[in-house]
């Protein structure tokens, strides 16, 4: 079931430790060590502290990134952006999370809801983290160049890679905890049709409270679809 390299991953992860939830060492968690982290949301041990101190994350990771998003139109937009992207990112986790709880039963798993809440943070905390590691280089480019074109094409590269980082991070949690517990936990067919979901509920809220690279209010309240965007009408 599981192949050799796996084996090695998880068996690396038994032997980790987190002594505290806190949010800065859960950062480093992870990335470095998140066997304890999911050990706990698997065998439903401290979730309450360990999804809020994963929402502060989620959180302050997508709003710092939305502040150097925002510096490129200057003005109040980088205190706009900031408040936007952690609603867009952890609000579209969170939508997603009775679906994810749905999947999760009907691939046999028993987490609680409060589990699924975590696993569901844990992803968006991830896809923060990535978007973090990039803020550095957005932020040259942002103040270097004028090319609005240009930036919307790097802001997408960086979500795509940010995204595929926070699900990677969530399928190896999914694993490790059918490793442990033995029982599946959101199969794999489920597993690549919620990430599709929470991909399409992401951009259709990124499109609903945009603009985010222009001066605007901070909501339109315009109904349409994201397509709208990627068609350019």
């Amino acid at each position: 079931m599981f192949d050799q390299k796996s084996l090695k991953l998880f068996e690396a992860y038994d032997r980790q430790s987190l002594p505290s939830g806190n949010p800065l060492q859960l950062a480093g968690a992870l990335l470095r060590a998140p066997g304890q982290l999911l050990r706990d949301l698997g065998a439903d041990e401290r979730v309450p502290e360990r999804a809020a101190a994963l929402f502060l994350l989620s959180a302050a990771f997508c709003a710092g990134y939305g502040a150097i998003l925002g510096l490129f139109s200057g003005g109040l937009q980088p205190l706009m952006a900031a408040a936007k992207l952690p609603i867009i990112v952890t609000g579209s986790a969170l939508l997603c999370t009775p679906t994810l709880y749905v999947f999760n039963g009907l691939s046999g798993s028993r987490l609680s809801y409060l589990q699924t809440v975590g696993l569901a943070l844990l992803m968006s905390a991830a896809l923060g983290l990535m978007l973090v590691a990039f803020a550095p280089i957005v932020w040259f480019f942002g103040v270097s160049t004028e090319g609005s074109a240009f930036m919307k094409a790097l802001h997408l590269a960086v979500f795509a890679v940010a995204a595929g980082f926070g699900l990677r991070t969530l399928n190896v949690a999914r694993r490790y905890m059918e490793f442990r517990g033995g029982s599946a936990v959101l199969g794999t067919g489920l597993y690549t049709l919620w990430s599709l979901l929470v991909v399409l509920v992401g951009l259709q809220m990124a499109w609903w409270f945009r603009p985010l690279l222009s001066q605007g209010p901070f909501h339109t309240g315009q109904r349409g679809l994201f397509f709208d965007f990627l068609i350019g009408s």
